[in-house]
Parts: structure tokens; C-alpha cells; sequence
């Protein structure tokens, strides 16, 4: 009974082996997966840092010149005439003049939007010697998406004679300043009064057009007799000596002593005064240097020197009293 087994035991029980592990995955997919992550953030953030830029700085801005000077002329002076080929402008006295433009020039640089200048000149259509000039710029504006801004002096009621194209010189007075010079003259018949002719520099500055500077370009009287007139003139000085040194007590001699100026008789006189600009170096205008040649009074003058400096907090060059103009 040997063979017989025992109740509740197998004949020959089955040993089962475990599963074999899963297959490992390759590490490389998952660098492949994270290199992609890193690359996707990159490029947000320089999407998102281009749109930054792009909002928080001005576009650059180039400029028409045909069109920005004749939506400036139309908007300050009115309609084109083709017939007077200029703007026809009434001022508030009810006065015409037609406007042209004699001067421009577009300032284009590397990195930085256009800019536009421009000189206008206004010739009285009654010939009543109402002249007038102005200078405009047009430029980008600073703020963000802030187009185009016009600054300008557009009415300059100074002179006798109109401002022509050769009386106009545009130039750079430093770094950053572009600016005008323009000859204007005061009177127009040197046998009977002084013709004078000034040198009037202005320049943008900020938001306004500013005056540099008005000193003199050249004075001409020329009375008949040069010695008569110097003559008239002693005369006219004592005149004006003796009778500040009375005492005025009626009206009538008041009056006259105040008149008594502008009576003053003309004196020969033919003088001339050049300026030369200094280099272009730094953000302000360097010095002027203006000289004088001519004659005064029927003598030759002693030929002189000025330089006229640059006030910074002024923004305007400071000019003596022999070449300022009354």
C-alpha cells in the first residue's frame, strides 16, 4: 500500500515562475519631450517680450514729404490756388496774402524716424507791405503710437520785403538742432530811411519754435551829400541836448521832446556783418562768430569781431548791444 498517497496531497504539484518584467522604455523620448517644453516656453517669452518692445517704443516713421507739407498748408492756411500757385490766407484784419513755401528739407538717420522742415513766406496780395514768414517741423511723436506732430511759428509779421528762397539758409547748429537763419528786412528806400536787413535764427525746441537770435546783416542809407548829412545831423544833436536840459511846462513841449527821436536826420552808411557757425560737436549750438566790414557815417569802419555764445538755459545765444536790432 506503499503506492497509495496520502488523502490531500498531489501527485506531482506545479511550480508557476513569475512574469517576466515589463519592457523598459527608452529614456532618450523623454529628454525629447522636456527639450520640446523648454523650447515652447523660449518662444513665448520671445513672442511675448517682441509685443513688449513693440508697444512700449515708437515706431520709426518715414515721412511724405508732398503730402505732410500740404495737409500743414491747407490746415494753417487754406485752399491751394493753382491760378496764384500758392495758399490763399486771410488774416484777422481781413487781409489776403498767398502763402508759398521756400524752403524744405527731410532729415532722415539711421534708427530714427523721419523728420521734416519747412519755410513759408507770405506775400501781401494788397502790397501794403504786410509781409509775413513762418517755419514749421514735422516730426514722430514721442508717446507710443503717436503719429506724426507739427511744431511751428507759422505767423512772423517782420517784414517790409517778402522772404524769397535766397534769404533762407537751414542748417545744423549741433547734434540734435537743425535750425533756420533767414535775412528780413526793415525799410525799402535807403534815400529817405535806414534799410535794414537782420539775421533772424530760430529753431525748434520742445514743443515750440524758439528765437536764437536777431542781430544785423547789413544797413544802407544813402542821403546825397554824405558831409551835409553829418552837418544835419550835429545840428539835430544839439537840438536834442539843449532841450532835454530845459524844463517842459506847457503840453506843447513835452510833446515836442518826445518827438524829437523821430526826426533824427539819415546819415551815409553802408555796412555788412558775416556770421560763421561753429562745428557740430555735442547735443547744444556751438558760438557764432559774427564780423563787420563797411562804412559808417562817410568814414571806413574799423573791421570787428564778436562771438556770441550759446545760453543753455535760455536756449538762445546772447547778442551784444552794437548788433542787436531795434
Amino acid at each position: 500500500m506503499s503506492d497509495l498517497l496520502e488523502p490531500g496531497l498531489a501527485e506531482n504539484p506545479t511550480i508557476q515562475s513569475p512574469p517576466p518584467p515589463p519592457p523598459k522604455r527608452r529614456k532618450w523620448g523623454r529628454y525629447v519631450l522636456y527639450t520640446l517644453a523648454v523650447l515652447g516656453v523660449l518662444l513665448i517669452g520671445l513672442i511675448a517680450a517682441a509685443f513688449i518692445k513693440a508697444n512700449s517704443e515708437p515706431q520709426l516713421i518715414k515721412i511724405d514729404e508732398t503730402a505732410s507739407i500740404d495737409e500743414a498748408m491747407t490746415r494753417t492756411y487754406g485752399k491751394y490756388s493753382p491760378e496764384k500757385k500758392g495758399w490763399v490766407y486771410v488774416d484777422e484784419s481781413n487781409d489776403p496774402f498767398v502763402v508759398r513755401v521756400i524752403q524744405q528739407a527731410k532729415i532722415e538717420a539711421v534708427g530714427a524716424s523721419d523728420e521734416l522742415y519747412f519755410a513759408v513766406s507770405g506775400v501781401s496780395l494788397k502790397g501794403d507791405g504786410r509781409n509775413f514768414y513762418g517755419v514749421f517741423q514735422i516730426r514722430a511723436d514721442t508717446k507710443p503710437g503717436g503719429g506724426l506732430v507739427e511744431v511751428s511759428s507759422p505767423y512772423r509779421y517782420e517784414s517790409d520785403v517778402a522772404v524769397t528762397p535766397e534769404k533762407v539758409r537751414f542748417e545744423a547748429l549741433s547734434e540734435r538742432t537743425w535750425g533756420w537763419v533767414l535775412k528780413v528786412q526793415n525799410g525799402t528806400r535807403p534815400v529817405s530811411e535806414q534799410v535794414m536787413v537782420s539775421n533772424v535764427m530760430l529753431a525748434p525746441h520742445g514743443d515750440e519754435i524758439a528765437l536764437l537770435a536777431r542781430f544785423k546783416a547789413s544797413v544802407d542809407a544813402e542821403p546825397a551829400d554824405c558831409v551835409q548829412a553829418n552837418a544835419d545831423h550835429e545840428t539835430w544833436r544839439k537840438a536834442v541836448e539843449a532841450m532835454g536840459a530845459q524844463e517842459h511846462t506847457s503840453e506843447q513841449e513835452l510833446h515836442e521832446a518826445e518827438t524829437m527821436d523821430d526826426t533824427e536826420p539819415l546819415r551815409c552808411e553802408r555796412s555788412r556783418w558775416t556770421y560763421r557757425t561753429a562745428d557740430v560737436i555735442g547735443p547744444l549750438p556751438g558760438p557764432l562768430t559774427v564780423s563787420v566790414k563797411g562804412s559808417q557815417y562817410g568814414a571806413t569802419m574799423e573791421a570787428k569781431s564778436w562771438k556770441l555764445m550759446f545760453d543753455s538755459k535760455a536756449f538762445a545765444y546772447n547778442v551784444p548791444d552794437e548788433l542787436a536790432v531795434e
